[in-house]
């Protein structure tokens, strides 16, 4: 078993500056599905509509909190996927309310909404990204890679792939707009792809578990996303 105290877990990225990124990365994020919502460039408004980006955006905080780190980079990283996810998705609803697309009473009831859901989806992403930059499993000097690492770094890279895939589907059944069919079907294909470059030159161990848990990611987004968004309807919101 690894943990902190050992040598080779040297240079994570500092604690300050990963809560630093936090806030930045939440800010960010906020900021970007509001301005894609609006914006002007063909397949803006259709982009804004995945939630694919926040997934990616969750994943990504997650494995800079887990770089290079022991088992408490697994906590750091689900700490900060929850953060960016969760706070990001209070900043959009609060520009939405600054800009006037939303009244302040619904502004608040669907940012708390979101925020909540956002805590809770970006901190399993934070924990998926930290899981594949945590150095439990590190390549060794002279040698391959450790087993488990393999299988850790492999399955956590495939749910990633996975969910956007799962997504994809889920998106797929219930819009109708050709432009938003496309964005949805990027989507998929974009964790497909994800899937298949990660696993270049890597490990059978890595490749096995990261196939084996697209698979089943992919097979159970669908219904989580459909959950998801079907409660949150519940209190208003109005996005499909």
């Amino acid at each position: 078993m690894f943990d902190d105290r050992d040598p080779d877990l040297a240079w994570p990225v500092p604690m300050l500056l990963v809560l630093v990124l936090a806030a930045a990365g939440a800010a960010a994020l906020g900021y970007m599905g509001q301005t894609a919502s609006a914006g002007t460039f063909r397949g803006s408004w259709e982009f804004s509509r995945l939630g694919g980006p926040w997934l990616v955006a969750g994943f990504i905080g997650g494995a800079i909190g887990g770089w290079r780190r022991g088992w408490g980079g697994l906590v750091l990283g689900l700490f900060t996927g929850a953060v960016i996810v969760g706070a990001g998705s209070v900043v959009y609803y609060a520009i939405s309310w600054w800009i006037g697309d939303n009244g302040a009473r619904r502004a608040a009831k669907l940012g708390i909404g979101w925020g909540a859901a956002g805590l809770g989806v970006g901190g399993v992403l934070g924990l998926i990204g930290a899981a594949y930059t945590t150095a439990l499993g590190r390549f060794r000097p002279g040698g391959g890679a450790h087993p488990r690492g393999s299988w850790l770094h492999g399955a956590a890279l495939g749910t990633l792939g996975g969910l956007l895939m799962g997504e994809s589907i889920a998106l797929l059944y219930v819009w109708n707009g050709v432009g938003l069919r496309t964005m949805a079907t990027l989507e998929g294909l974009a964790g497909v792809a994800l899937v298949v470059v990660g696993c270049t030159a890597r490990s059978w161990r890595f490749i096995v578990a990261a196939v084996v848990f697209a698979t089943i990611s992919a097979a159970v987004a669908p219904v989580a996303t459909t959950a998801l968004r079907d409660t949150l309807r519940s209190i208003g919101w109005a996005g499909a």
